[in-house]
């Protein structure tokens, strides 16, 4: 599709999918959020601290490439109490930690160690077990080796990096700064949200963030999105001919399941009293009820963001990617971190 219309196509397929869903947004409940809101408060947790690590890297390239890797392989939410159960870490925190691992222990982020990665290289540089012992009923001498719940993932996280990889390493590109920076180049004009966004789509398996729902595309597009917010906030000032998106007002929110659950839980968004039960009870509501909710943030933060321009409350100057950093941090605060998140473990998405 035309680049131009890019953002505006997700933000449509995402109408288009509530509309004929049992979700709704509250016009009412997004005036009563902005009117409530606490500048301070927001100010101090839109800006993206988790990603602000004691690291030394040796160039803008190597930083590049790092928060690349994380946001590739920023997904894992469905497996989040099992992985705070085994490692005492959720599924951010996991990912975060493999990439340190990579970075401090000199593993190279490149095409070619990539291609080649398997679980149990996940498993170790990651620290999550994918297999356990255990003794047959009846025979407590006997030990036999199982898979966790969480081997899925490890072979997932290995997966994605193969594909990557691979495609990098076909196109004569090292790493995924390479790309990136190739992509960002001058040459091409002016720095540009949307073909950045739409490059990584195009190329990456990692970043194609498509559902069908009734029949409909909806486009999501929550990691390559949030990967050039990244770049931007970075990069902008550094390389501002690169990085400095005239277009980065024009973002998405990133849209996983904590947006969604933030916005439930605020009375914003509103689902089937049947959803609810589901999500309690930790249960796998599947794709299409995850599409739904996640488009549901898409167009309810956009709602919110058209509302706090026109004046309403007292953060005039929004863009929807600090209202997705806030309701992101928002969620880990003590007083909404209990709160059930839907889960989709079928999904290397978010």
């Amino acid at each position: 599709m035309p680049i131009p219309t890019l953002f505006e196509a997700i933000r449509t397929s995402c109408r288009q999918c509530i509309a004929k869903s049992h979700v709704q947004v509250s016009e009412e409940r997004a005036r009563h959020f902005l009117e409530s809101l606490d500048t301070a408060t927001f100010e101090e947790l839109s800006t993206d601290s988790p990603m602000r690590m004691p690291l030394k890297f040796s160039s803008m390239a190597e930083e590049i490439n790092f928060i690349a890797f994380i946001d590739l392989l920023n997904f894992g939410s469905g497996y989040r109490l099992p992985l705070h159960a085994a490692i005492d870490r959720g599924a951010f925190d996991t990912i975060r930690f493999g990439a340190m691992s990579f970075h401090i222990g000199g593993t190279p982020m490149t095409a070619e160690k990539f291609k080649d990665l398997s679980a149990f290289d996940i498993s170790e540089i990651f620290q999550i077990p994918i297999d356990r012992d255990v003794h047959p009923p009846d025979m407590p001498f006997v030990t036999m080796t199982e898979a966790t719940e969480l081997k899925p993932l490890a072979a997932s996280i290995a997966s994605v990096l193969n594909t990557t990889g691979e495609f990098l390493k076909d196109n004569h590109y090292k790493d995924m700064a390479s790309f990136i920076l190739d992509t960002t180049s001058p040459t091409h004009g002016p720095p540009s949200a949307a073909r950045l966004v739409s490059a990584l789509v195009k190329a990456l398996a990692g970043f194609q963030d498509t559902y069908c729902v009734q029949g409909q595309e909806v486009l999501i597009y929550k990691k390559a999105q949030l990967l050039v917010y990244h770049l931007w906030v970075f990069f902008r000032d550094h390389d501002p001919e690169r990085f400095d998106f005239e277009d980065v007002g024009a973002l998405t929110v990133f849209a996983d399941n904590v947006i969604p659950t933030l916005l439930v839980h605020l009375g914003i968004v509103t689902i089937p009293q049947a959803w609810k039960e589901d999500i309690e009870a930790n249960r796998d509501i599947g794709g299409e009820r995850a599409t739904v909710l996640r488009a549901a943030s898409i167009v309810a933060c956009e709602r919110i963001v058209q509302l706090a321009r026109s004046s309403v409350g007292p953060v005039s100057t929004m863009k929807e990617g600090d209202l997705d950093i806030y309701l992101w941090r928002l969620g880990k605060e003590e007083a909404y971190r209990k709160i059930p998140r839907f889960e989709w473990r079928d999904t290397v998405m978010f």
